[in-house]
């Protein structure tokens, strides 16, 4: 019980999130991060008439694009990492995934866009938070200086 579920979705927020696992030496020395990608799935009325091959190479290649800046994080870090692309509902696959390989926290990095728009919209965040039997760390982006 010593992995890390790091949740990306490409923003900066998760980069920051990256970051300070790093900075804040926050994986022991016998774990390692799971950086976790999860896509929504593509609607029936687009799959119906894609081949399986052309829709799996689409996921692949979106979660690439925003896995690969995180890992860059921690490469550059040596620390060590997993990555891993889902497909499915974003909250209910962090958690499961926590679950199964018995994460000791999950690290999200928080968007802050305030609680009206987080309860008109919806808060990956705020579901990760309800759902998971694990520690859930939200990292805040430091201000940003002009």
């Amino acid at each position: 019980m010593s992995d890390i579920v790091l949740a990306t979705d490409g923003s900066s927020h998760s980069l920051d999130a990256a970051r300070f696992i790093v900075q804040e030496g926050l994986l022991p020395a016998d774990g390692k991060v799971h950086v976790l990608h999860v896509s929504t799935a593509l609607p029936s009325r687009v799959t119906r008439f894609v081949d399986k091959e052309s829709v799996d190479s689409w996921y692949a290649e979106e979660a690439a694009k925003v896995l690969d800046p995180t890992i860059e994080v921690l490469e550059a870090a040596g620390v060590p990492f997993e990555p891993w692309a889902l497909v499915g509902f974003a909250p209910k696959e962090i958690v499961e995934h926590a679950k199964k390989i018995g994460a000791r926290m999950i690290v999200m990095g928080a968007h802050g866009r305030g609680v009206l728009l987080d309860a008109v919209i919806g808060s990956v965040a705020g579901r990760v938070l309800s759902l998971a039997e694990c520690p859930v760390l939200l990292v805040k982006s430091p201000p940003k200086t002009a």
